[in-house]
């Protein structure tokens, strides 16, 4: 790398890379529009996040042609977020650490973000690092054009008389991304607001910022033989395994999961003919559908399941469990949102069971509850244990994996309903298809969100409804004999 383009600066975004503003900010123009008589969805203002205050509020206000005097809501707006401020705004954990570092490492410092200064400058006070800190602020009224236009940075280069090639941009955001690399900039970008899979185009996309390096901001890179990796994998920032050691890894889980079970089935049977139940054993087959057995299985099986999955993305070193699998916690509207979002589906489903003449309650469920000895027991396995071990496999280490390979994250949704539908097959083709559907569900919410929360939540939330169903059913029959 020659000197006229060697990294000189790091130019940072504020809201997603250095604070945890955008929950704030987003509460604030919800509540601000809720003032006007207007009630907006959190999500309506993703599609704007990095654009500035102006769009961002705008934007929204477009969507739902609400006219609105934009200099007034914005006003009011920062009003709201500057309340939130003192008691609910945080930097990102490493965040004021890697600023340091690239000071030390003799590196100028810049913040261009496309909020206003008021704005600025009390985030950065609040997380100790005020605008004395910086060698260069820009802000959105210092440019004419926001991102994703690379006017920002530009300025920002220019501020700190340095080419833009000698400066290297850490964003959040996909327009951030856009904005960086139209000018002509190294960008890592870091998924602490848009999943990975959204960022790829900048040069290195970290999970989080306490991940980045110096190394990964100046593109130091080792030299290689012709023909080896490229020089890129040597700082890539540590992802989710690829495609084929997660399928193998997977396979492992899965291995262990049915031995596990196969145990249990042992020590069951065992039990059975020590107490005089032969009969049970009489159709093994029906064993699938013994509510007892079932939830004996689950419960000496899902810890076996979790804790591989845990141990093989704990290994990965370089990303945190929590990051791996998707543990990121969500606003209770939004998973009050998915929540009622499965709840239609399962409206839906049960209505075209009624209309084909089907039972809304699957037989197979039915004989379950009446076999299950101890219902407490049976609803513990199906509502939480199971749940918790399929989310955290299926939608947690799988979807990892498979999103980030070429499949992309709308295959990995597909391949991972796929998957979760087919182990059902203790169901009829319908009961099958009704799951694979609602793993399409599951998967977009994994896809939208990042997390697995709200697939637990709705999962867990699934098979209370069905255990409550067969409940009140078996209890209805009892009455009407």
């Amino acid at each position: 790398m020659n000197d006229a383009s060697r990294i000189r600066a790091v130019i940072f975004d504020m809201d997603g890379v250095l604070t945890d503003s955008e929950p704030l900010i987003n509460a604030a123009a919800v509540a601000m529009f809720k003032e006007k008589g207007l009630t907006v969805q959190p999500e309506d203002f993703r599609e704007f996040v990095g654009t500035g205050e102006d769009r961002y509020i705008g934007g929204v206000a477009e969507k739902y042609k609400c006219p609105i005097d934009l200099a007034a809501a914005k006003k009011r707006t920062y009003e709201i977020y500057l309340e939130l401020v003192p008691s609910r705004l945080n930097a990102f954990p490493g965040a004021v650490e890697l600023v340091g570092a690239c000071q030390n490492a003799g590196l100028k410092v810049a913040v261009a973000s496309s909020a206003d200064r008021i704005k600025i400058d009390a985030n950065l006070r609040k997380i100790g690092l005020p605008p004395g800190t910086w060698d260069a602020i820009v802000t959105a009224e210092d440019v004419a054009h926001k991102k994703p236009a690379p006017d920002i940075f530009l300025a920002a280069a220019r501020r700190l008389e340095l080419a833009p090639e000698q400066c290297a941009v850490v964003e959040d955001s996909v327009n951030g991304v856009q904005a960086a690399k139209a000018a002509g900039m190294r960008c890592v970008a870091v998924a602490q607001t848009f999943p990975p899979e959204q960022l790829q185009t900048a040069d290195l996309v970290q999970g989080r910022i306490s991940g980045v390096t110096i190394a990964e901001l100046t593109g130091e890179l080792k030299s290689v033989a012709p023909g080896g990796p490229s020089p890129l994998a040597a700082v890539a920032s540590p992802q989710p395994w690829g495609f084929w050691v997660t399928v193998g890894f997977a396979l492992a889980i899965a291995f262990a999961f049915v031995v596990a079970q196969i145990v249990v089935a042992i020590l069951f049977s065992t039990v059975s003919m020590a107490t005089g139940h032969e009969e049970i054993l009489k159709e093994p087959t029906k064993l699938q559908s013994n509510g007892l057995f079932l939830a004996l299985a689950t419960c000496g099986a899902a810890p076996v399941g979790i804790g591989l999955t845990w141990l093989f993305a704990w290994i990965r070193k370089g990303i945190s469990v929590s990051d791996y699998l998707g543990l990121k916690r969500l606003p209770a509207k939004q998973l009050l949102r998915w929540c009622i979002g499965l709840l239609l589906l399962g409206a839906l489903s049960d209505g075209l069971s009624a209309l084909l003449g089907r039972p809304i309650v699957p037989d197979v469920i039915v004989e379950s509850y009446n076999t299950a000895w101890s219902p407490p027991l049976l609803w513990f396995a199906m509502v939480i244990l199971a749940p918790l071990n399929e989310e955290v496999f299926f939608r947690g280490f799988l979807f990892a994996g498979l999103s980030r390979s070429r499949i992309g994250g709308r295959g990995a949704i597909l391949l991972t309903s796929l998957l979760w539908s087919v182990i059902h097959f203790q169901y009829d083709w319908f009961g099958v298809a009704t799951i694979f559907v609602v793993g399409l569900l599951l998967g977009y919410a994994r896809l939208k969100t990042s997390s697995i929360i709200p697939t637990i939540l709705m999962h867990s939330l699934m098979n209370l409804v069905a255990t409550i169903q067969v409940a009140m059913l078996l209890w209805y029959v009892g009455e009407s004999n």
